[in-house]
């Protein structure tokens, strides 16, 4: 049975629940349909399966299975869904970690994988007349991947067409935060909010994915 929480703080009744394992080979065939580097595939093809859960997870996976169609209706949790479901049921994600988006805090990055997604994020905020200030937090519903071979990743993210705003880092607490740069945003296995992992495309085996579902 899988893992879940009910968002009793949400305006319509929706559920938190641990993904299974049942798209991952749908997820695989989309990748490989979808990105022609090599370089794009592998950071995008870390996903694993155990105890019928996805294993892993990393911004650029997340985004990738947001678009990907395969949700359903589904979407992946937003730093507000996480905390909402930890006060319904604290043991919720127990020893595991989630991803729930970007923190973009400098336009550039002295961790030089992350220097050109970091400028090209912000150009694309200084476009759109949405101002850094002291940083944003990016939910993955916002985002969408596109090849880039300049890219150690292979991959840069954009915005969405329709995002016109975005939430100050500062609205949250975090319990460990870079100073500068694009870090991913989320819940550690030791229950703590960090937005100071540099490494975007790295997955760990703690690592899980929530996705967000409304119930009759």
């Amino acid at each position: 049975m899988a893992r879940e929480a009910a968002l009793y703080d949400s305006k319509s009744l929706e559920v938190a629940r641990v993904l299974d394992n049942s798209l991952l080979a749908e997820y695989i065939d989309s990748v490989k349909s979808s990105y022609n580097s090599k370089k794009a595939r592998q950071v995008l093809g870390k996903f694993s399966t155990g105890e019928g859960e996805t294993i892993g997870s990393s911004p650029f996976m997340l985004v990738h299975l947001q678009n990907s169609g395969l949700l359903s209706g589904r979407r992946i949790a937003t730093r507000q869904d996480l905390e909402t479901a930890l006060r319904s049921r604290p043991d919720f994600l127990s020893e595991n970690s989630a991803d729930c988006g970007l923190s973009l805090i400098t336009a550039g990055d002295s961790y030089l994988p992350n220097d050109l997604l970091a400028k090209n994020l912000s150009e694309q905020l200084k476009q759109r007349a949405i101002k850094l200030r002291k940083g944003k937090l990016i939910p993955i519903s916002a985002l969408r991947l596109r090849e880039d071979s300049n890219s150690a990743y292979g991959l840069v993210f954009d915005l969405n067409e329709d995002v016109k705003k975005l939430e100050d880092l500062s609205q949250f607490e975090w319990n460990c935060q870079r100073n500068e740069g694009l870090s991913r945003a989320g819940l550690s296995r030791f229950r703590y909010w960090n937005s100071f992992v540099g490494n975007l495309g790295d997955s760990v085996a703690s690592g899980r994915v929530v996705v967000i579902s409304g119930e009759a």
